[in-house]
């Protein structure tokens, strides 16, 4: 018996409308509780249709479209969370300064303790934000020394970088202190905030 060949969907960008527009709105709220962030959400959602619309193969149905943007969905929120954690586990060392009386035994248990604590979290904005006061040479330093030394000696890294050890050391210690006397001044500052508004609420 002859089956007869479905036939390919001809107008796929409608159909993707009419999905997104239906199941949208639920994807968006998902992929948001897992990056804790709207923005990053919807670019995972423009690049999954990006690459669905650039795949140069006939769909034959509506829900072969649903599934096919589904897992393209899925695995770039996937590749989205890992970059965010590998980029949290680079800063590891260096929020080891500043959060961690001892430095924890494994990156990921710091990145759990991060994760976990709001304060933690505003910690790590006002380190971000202390970097950018920060003189371009110390800046360079931290860098190197702390935040991408993958293990290595200051020495090595000097070497590697044709920075005298004694130097590139000087740097990352004034870097440190630059940044700790910030943090200071924020926390401060934040609490004389909050007193202010306690005395005028």
């Amino acid at each position: 018996m002859n089956l007869k060949r479905a036939e390919a969907v001809q107008d796929v960008r409608e159909v993707l409308r009419a999905i997104l527009d239906h199941n949208g709105h639920r994807w968006l709220r998902f992929i948001t509780a897992v990056l804790r962030n709207r923005a990053d959400a919807e670019d995972v959602i423009q690049e999954a249709v990006r690459r669905f619309l650039t795949r140069d193969v006939p769909f034959y149905s509506e829900e072969q479209i649903r599934s096919y943007l589904g897992r393209a969905i899925n695995n770039a929120a996937l590749e989205r969370y890992n970059a965010r954690k590998r980029e949290r586990l680079r800063q590891v060392p260096f929020m080891d300064h500043f959060l961690l009386p001892t430095r924890s035994p494994s990156p990921h248990d710091c990145i759990e303790q991060y994760e976990q604590s709001a304060e933690n979290e505003q910690m790590l904005l006002r380190l971000q934000e202390g970097l950018t006061h920060l003189p371009l040479k110390q800046h360079e330093a931290l860098r190197l020394t702390i935040m991408e030394s993958r293990g290595r000696s200051i020495r090595d890294v000097g070497m590697n970088n044709g920075i005298p050890y004694s130097t590139l050391r000087h740097r990352s210690k004034q870097a440190l202190r630059s940044l700790r006397r910030y943090l200071k001044r924020s926390s401060q500052n934040r609490s004389q905030k909050t007193e202010n508004r306690r005395q005028n609420g």
